[in-house]
């Protein structure tokens, strides 16, 4: 089954890669893995690390690619340390319009994280969910049958 993806007729971060557009943005690369400067800077010095090789989801990455990426995450977060001295570190990733996923290239956000920021708690769609909403769905503490019955579904279909 197939993730509905962005309707566009290129990958803008492939052709950051090619070169075929300006690459201003891009902080490091190695043989699998580029950082580039995330272009909405809603959190000062928020990047993404992607895979070279075009690939739209997690779903479409190789194992070799998924640890690559999660390396350059590392190595990005330990630098954002020395530079921004954040309270916290999110790393975060869409797949799929449906997760709110804009260009049709894996990536993975790494957002350095300040007290005074104006974001919210997490990416977006958490930040727009203040404590107070929070009812038993929203608090991680609770347990509930409809989150046992999601639990069990997983698990049926988990590898022994």
């Amino acid at each position: 089954m197939m993730l509905r993806m962005p309707d566009t007729d290129n990958c803008f971060f492939c052709e950051i890669l090619r070169g075929e557009a300006d690459r201003w943005s891009v902080l490091a690369e190695d043989s699998q893995t580029a950082v580039l400067l995330n272009g909405r800077q809603f959190e000062i010095g928020q990047c993404i690390v992607i895979p070279k090789r075009h690939a739209p989801t997690i779903l479409e990455l190789e194992q070799d690619e998924l640890c690559a990426v999660m390396r350059m995450a590392q190595q990005t977060s330990s630098i954002m340390m020395d530079v921004f001295n954040p309270d916290g570190i999110l790393l975060y990733q869409n797949n799929g319009v449906g997760s709110g996923q804009e260009v049709p290239h894996f990536h993975l956000h790494v957002v350095p994280r300040q007290a005074e920021s104006d974001w919210g708690f997490g990416p977006p769609h958490i930040a727009r969910l203040e404590k107070s909403d929070y009812n038993e769905k929203f608090d991680h503490t609770v347990s509930s049958n409809d989150k046992r019955a999601t639990v069990e579904k997983l698990r049926s279909r988990w590898p022994p």
